[in-house]
């Protein structure tokens, strides 16, 4: 309880900072965050301070008013609408980004170009350590990244952009405060910023705060025909077996109750925020900033298992009786429900300084210290809290680059990465040994540009160590390379291709999940072995796997200038060696076994956009957008690579004013039949939302917007082809959202 205590303390501080933060309101001026992304904003996150135009790169960016209007309250939520991007949700409280048929530990997700150390990719129903309410920009690019973010971009890196450290000066100072409620689960969502300067110093505050009921569904959470469907597709069960399994079947009922029009235990808090300062000088800056992030959210009901086998009954009867034959006070009955309560702290350091005349024009430095912990914390039905298992994650990552600029015509960006950090699980799910991983990477990047063309060649050669104590040790150079050319086909559109040879080593869950670290090499006797609750599985690594060598090809086109404007590309990604979880439907007392192992992988995929205006009069305008995309995986032996995501299309319309718009966008999801050998087809479905706002205008440059928009208005049953839990918990329903915005 004092843990609880603990972090209400903080959710009060937090709360009250966030109500001190407006009193201040009429001292400072309104940050200008309002315009749409636009061709001329810079990507930072490529090898080049280029545009989106002038990149070989498929990248995309949500920044100003576009950012603010697809929020939600994950990466994968925010990002789900973009092309070649989808979701990968595990009840509401996760979502995670999967670009190309890729997530996990195939997409670096950053925090201002260093990496998130936290524990997402050790489970799915692990959050992303970062909350994309605080971001002044969220970047994507699509395909292989990993010359100069490591080999877990070989599918994309996602880079959540802040100002936590300043990196210039602001005139007079900047502040908002937005407030926010969402009808589907009682959200009520605060954020505010202030940014301001005295004279070469610069300082930055945001905080933000969140809370939710359990979120409205339309019919019930649980699907149980596919749940029967799933049993007979790993089983072969006949309708005569079913008889002999009525007992299992009233164990299982018996372990959750099926919700009708909400789901149960997804309710929610967060709380966090950063401070940050730098010293700005002519030719650079330095600066610092500490951020928390606290994160609390429930599992729905029937996803986490914790059952237990007869064979643990029986050990832990006899550990929980004392001296004198009593039992130990700690046993409680049946679990409840599980939440997952995550705090983490970082402490950043970042840094550029440009040069007068020489090799080098300018060096920039990130480093990241994080102490990540997260407690799955079960509560049982007599009342009584404790603690499952508790993930921990601490290190430090950081990188260095050079920039050179010889000519107009000749630049490149060199630069050092290295990351060193300690992953432990303590309790009832800790299946992955306390583990050491060290990795460091050298890289490359050289642009050359001649007439109408633009080529671009990299390399990294990086040596990553994985350390699980005793005999277990994983050591691998991995050597990653890419060639690129942009043609430029007139002022305003261009052609690009890119190559690009990009391997990634296995992950520590890869490598040692149920690996006994004494010998490395799986437990002999299936009793030693510990079940992963969140998949419900009994997860076996492979001490022996190799790197992932992915081959990729891309073609795309871009028009960035014109009364028409969009983008198309088209890949194709062969991999070898792609690690993947095999359920082959062996079992345990009458659990799954699920092993990591390694087979030859193709991905292919389309996507493109294309926006033009229907009609301009004066201040208003109508303008359309239409998009899609669709990937298709499969092994080399012909079998669906599971969890792919559907294809999508879709179109939107924007009608706008002065000082108001109005936004209809409509996406349509297709049944996703190409399902992997231990999964089931997932129903296509129609997602249709609708956005508004208006702008008050006030001497002294203050602003105050009003803001709507409804979700899901078809009330849509939505099971995400993606999610583990698409059977247990569906994404959310009809809801509307409205918000106050004051900048001043």
């Amino acid at each position: 309880m004092e843990e609880l205590n603990a972090r209400g303390r903080l959710r009060y501080a937090v709360r009250t900072a966030l109500w001190a933060m407006t009193l201040p309101a009429t001292s400072v001026l309104a940050q200008d965050n309002h315009g749409e992304n636009t061709p001329e904003e810079i990507i930072v996150s490529t090898p080049f301070a280029q545009t989106a135009a002038e990149t070989a790169l498929p990248v995309s960016s949500l920044s100003g008013e576009e950012l603010r209007e697809k929020l939600g309250n994950s990466l994968g939520e925010t990002l789900r609408n973009e092309i070649g991007i989808s979701s990968s949700s595990f009840g509401t409280g996760v979502g995670h980004p999967v670009i190309r048929g890729q997530s996990g530990n195939r997409v670096s997700v950053l925090s201002n170009g260093v990496g998130v150390t936290d524990a997402s990719n050790q489970s799915p129903d692990h959050a992303e350590g970062i909350e994309a309410a605080l971001a002044d920009r969220i970047e994507v690019v699509r395909g292989p990244a990993t010359l100069l973010y490591g080999s877990g971009a070989v599918g994309g890196v996602v880079n959540v952009i802040d100002q936590r450290i300043p990196d210039q000066l602001v005139e007079s100072p900047q502040f908002f405060v937005e407030q926010s409620h969402n009808t589907v689960n009682n959200e009520n969502k605060t954020v505010v910023r202030l940014d301001l300067a005295s004279d070469q110093l610069a300082f930055h505050f945001d905080a933000f705060s969140r809370d939710n009921d359990n979120v409205e569904i339309p019919g019930f959470a649980v699907d149980e025909h596919a749940i029967e469907e799933f049993e007979e597709l790993l089983h072969g069960h006949e309708d005569e077996h079913h008889d002999d399994d009525d007992d299992h079947d009233d164990d299982h009922e018996e372990e959750f109750e099926n919700t009708n029009g909400f789901i149960s235990n997804s309710g929610g808090e967060s709380d966090g925020g950063s401070v940050g300062f730098s010293w700005v000088g002519d030719r650079g800056f330095i600066g610092f900033s500490v951020s928390g992030l606290d994160n609390n959210y429930g599992l729905p009901a029937g996803t986490h298992s914790h059952g237990h086998d007869e064979h643990e009954e029986d050990h832990e009867e006899e550990e929980h009786e004392d001296d004198d034959g009593h039992e130990d006070e700690h046993e409680h009955g049946d679990v409840e429900f599980v939440r997952i309560d995550m705090e983490k702290t970082r402490y950043d350091f970042k840094g550029r300084f440009d040069f007068e005349g020489g090799l080098f024009s300018s060096l920039d430095f990130a480093i990241g210290l994080t102490d990540y912990e997260h407690s799955e914390v079960e509560y049982f039905e007599d009342g009584d809290i404790e603690v499952g298992t508790q993930f921990s994650n601490e290190g430090v990552e950081g990188r260095l680059t050079l920039n050179h600029a010889h000519s107009e015509s000749r630049s490149g960006v060199w630069g050092l990465q290295f990351t060193d950090t300690d992953f432990s699980a303590v309790g009832e799910e800790a299946f992955i040994p306390l583990s050491n991983v060290r990795n460091i990477g050298v890289f490359g990047v050289e642009r050359f540009s001649q007439g109408d063309f633009t080529g671009e060649f990299g390399l990294r050669y990086e040596w990553a160590d994985t350390d699980a104590g005793a005999r277990c040790d994983s050591s691998n150079n991995v050597l990653s390379l890419s060639a690129s050319g942009l043609y430029s086909v007139s002022d305003s559109s261009n052609l690009h291709v890119g190559l690009s040879r990009s391997q990634r080593t296995p992950t520590v869950e890869e490598l040692y999940s149920n690996v006994d670290a004494a010998t490395c090499a799986t437990y002999a006797d299936n009793e030693d072995l510990t079940l992963h609750a969140a998949t419900n599985l009994l997860e076996i690594g492979n001490a022996n796997l190799s790197e992932e060598t992915a081959n990729n090809i891309e073609f795309g086109f871009r028009q960035f200038a014109g009364p028409l404007t969009g983008q198309f590309s088209i890949y194709h990604n062969s991999i070898d060696d792609y690690v993947y979880l095999d359920i082959n439907g062996d079992e345990f007392e009458e659990q799954l076994f699920a092993r990591y192992v390694a087979d030859d992988a193709t991905f292919f995929g389309l996507e493109g956009e294309v926006s033009f205006s229907l009609f301009e009069r004066d201040s208003n305008g109508l303008e359309m957008t239409m998009f899609g995309d669709l990937v298709r995986a499969e092994f080399d032996s012909g079998a669906h690579v599971p969890r792919i995501p559907a294809a999508k299309y879709g179109s939107e319309l924007r009608y706008y004013g002065e000082d108001w718009s109005v936004h209809l966008h409509v996406t349509r999801v297709e049944q996703q039949s190409r399902a992997g050998a231990t999964e089931l087809a997932t129903p296509g479905y129609t997602l249709l939302s609708l956005y508004g706002d208006y702008h008050w205008s006030f001497a002294g440059g203050q602003e105050l917007k009003l803001f709507a928009r409804g979700d899901n208005l078809l009330d849509e049953e939505v099971r995400n082809h993606t999610s583990l839990l698409k059977n247990f918990s569906p994404e959310p329903g009809r809801g509307f959202t409205l918000g106050l915005r004051f900048d001043y």
